[in-house]
């Protein structure tokens, strides 16, 4: 048995071992002529094999048959998925959701759901209400909702209704209002998803019955206890809802809008806001805990082309923030004189000056950190948690990214080697874990410590994923070939054991486990395309969170 690996060098870095060879997204797909005893037979073999790839194939081939057996083994396999088991349930829950979403398998949903009642259970609990909602309607939601249930799976029902724009939230929403939980967080992520579910309903947000839920909930922000981070979540749907330019944190503001389209009003508001809000790559976003996801794959590396360089939304830094600081301090003044254009050759490059820029925007009492990701993913040093747009903080941060080196070229990567390849779903994935300070552990996305976590990302990329956390060595199939999972090259060399990327290095699953993550911490999501990105997944991720994609290559 032989396994091909290629040892590179990083300079400044102790020397590792940096995969090459992989599969480059053959998945194994069955034929349609296999019949359902033959796929098992697949199966049994692909679901005891090392890496989650290979068992993710194993039972996505499985699903795809759409055989009621299938659906009991994907049961089974949930209640006892193997290591890592919530990444496994997640995908199992998926799969299930998008294939077995037939009225026949309700009864086995619900006896299925009732086994798994924990917070983590809650991505099962929406997939299997969607089909649900589409087979029985809205009253067992409605029910679930008004319950007292975990709060996750409460707002899982709320969710639901969310993507299905159920008319039923309006009045659900008056009633859940006057019976709030007592626990000031718990009670803002049961008015964050009634907000997400109201403002879905635009095409009633004239009729009289609007009123009443719409009021509830802004009265709401008039709280003392609401945090500033509730206000801005609810004001990005009610700015999505009334069609204004500003994200208002002032519950007047909402209650005028309500009621001048109430009263048969077409245009939006569009008076002056004084919040200061972070932008990046010319994206302006709204929040005060930013978290920037920077690709630093080896294709990062890559030339820009003149047209790339022109089209570069540079600045200059210009307004409150700027003046203040550029005569603030010694250290500012530095830091202004830190954004150098002229350095700028490669992706990299740019990303590292776009990032500078964004940097100096921030006032103080806002929050950042930056993730980079590769072949792995992990917070810069000077940020590994959440810190304050302090000079030192901002400083620090310069400091490490022009620290940063390239690595020598190699047959496939001819513009050198920084980070690897392209672990998106790693990028994203740390960035919800994070707490505030520091980060949490599996089951993120319903831990109650992540909502002091960010509230804003900016992901940056330059190309397709092509890696994630879960890579591993395992047995070579027929249907693998061998390659570059950076630039697609493929080779003809032979091996018995390749190194395979986990399935999040897929599209598809990345983009759902994305929805998951942010289900519940309706965090908002820019994304922004340099070279070959694959534009289709970052404007599904940044729809995700009611956020903007944009494309910097020229044209």
């Amino acid at each position: 048995m032989r396994i091909r690996n290629a040892f590179l060098y990083t300079p400044g870095m102790v020397p590792h071992v940096r995969w090459l060879l992989v599969v480059v997204l053959l998945f194994g797909a069955a034929d349609a002529r296999e019949s359902y005893d033959e796929i098992l037979k697949r199966y049994n073999i692909l679901v005891k094999r090392k890496t989650l790839r290979k068992r993710t194939l194993g039972r996505q081939l499985l699903a795809d048959t759409e055989d009621d057996r299938a659906l009991d083994i994907l049961i089974r396999d949930y209640a006892k998925p193997g290591k890592p088991a919530l990444q496994t349930r997640y995908l199992i829950a998926h799969m299930v959701g998008d294939v077995f979403a037939e009225e026949k398998h309700a009864d086995k949903f619900v006896t299925w759901r009732g086994r798994h009642g924990k917070p983590v259970d809650a991505w099962l609990w929406y997939r299997t209400l969607l089909a649900h909602h589409e087979n029985k309607g809205p009253d067992d939601l409605i029910d679930l909702a008004k319950s007292r249930s975990d709060l996750f799976l409460r707002c899982t029902a709320i969710e639901v209704l969310r993507l299905r724009f159920d008319p039923a939230m309006m009045k659900l929403i008056v009633e859940l209002v006057n019976k709030l939980p007592e626990k000031p967080l718990d009670r803002a992520i049961l008015i964050e998803s009634m907000t997400a579910a109201l403002c879905n309903l635009h095409e009633y947000k004239a009729k009289p019955a609007f009123r009443a839920p719409a009021e509830a909930l802004i009265k709401q922000m008039e709280r003392p206890t609401m945090s500033k981070r509730t206000k801005i979540v609810m004001g990005r749907y009610f700015a999505r809802l009334f069609k204004t330019n500003y994200v208002w944190t002032n519950p007047a503001r909402w209650l005028a809008e309500l009621n001048f389209v109430q009263s048969g009003g077409k245009t939006a508001t569009q008076k002056g806001y004084d919040e200061k809000k972070p932008t990046f790559a010319g994206i302006e976003a709204n929040g005060d805990r930013i978290c920037y996801v920077i690709d630093m794959s080896d294709s990062m590396l890559t030339p820009l082309s003149p047209k790339e360089l022109e089209k570069l939304p540079r600045g200059p830094i210009t307004g409150k923030t700027a003046k203040r600081r550029a005569s603030k301090s010694d250290a500012w003044k530095k830091a202004f004189k830190a954004v150098d254009w002229s350095k700028v050759k490669t992706r990299f490059d740019a990303a590292r000056e776009l990032l500078k820029t964004s940097l100096l925007g921030l006032e103080e009492h806002q929050y950042f950190c930056v993730i980079w990701f590769g072949d792995k993913s992990a917070a810069l040093s000077a940020t590994r948690g959440l810190v304050s747009a302090t000079a030192g903080n901002v400083k620090k941060v310069f400091a490490e990214l022009d620290g940063l080196r390239a690595g020598s070229a190699t047959a496939t990567r001819e513009h050198g080697t920084l980070k690897g390849n392209t672990n998106m779903h790693g990028g994203m994935h740390r960035a919800f874990k994070l707490k505030g300070k520091g980060a949490v552990g599996p089951g993120e996305y319903v831990n109650r410590s992540t909502w002091k976590g960010c509230d804003v990302i900016f992901l940056l990329s330059d190309g397709d994923p092509s890696w994630d956390d879960w890579a591993g060595t395992d047995q070579r199939d027929p249907w693998d070939s061998v390659g570059d999972p950076e630039t697609g090259v493929r080779t003809n060399q032979e091996a018995s054991t390749l190194n395979f990327p986990g399935p999040y290095a897929r599209s598809n699953y990345l983009v759902t486990d994305v929805t998951r993550l942010n289900l519940f911490r309706k965090v908002e999501i820019h994304a922004i395309g340099m070279g070959e990105a694959n534009m289709s997944t970052l404007q599904r991720i940044a729809a995700i969170g009611i956020g903007q994609a944009v494309n910097l290559k020229g044209q």
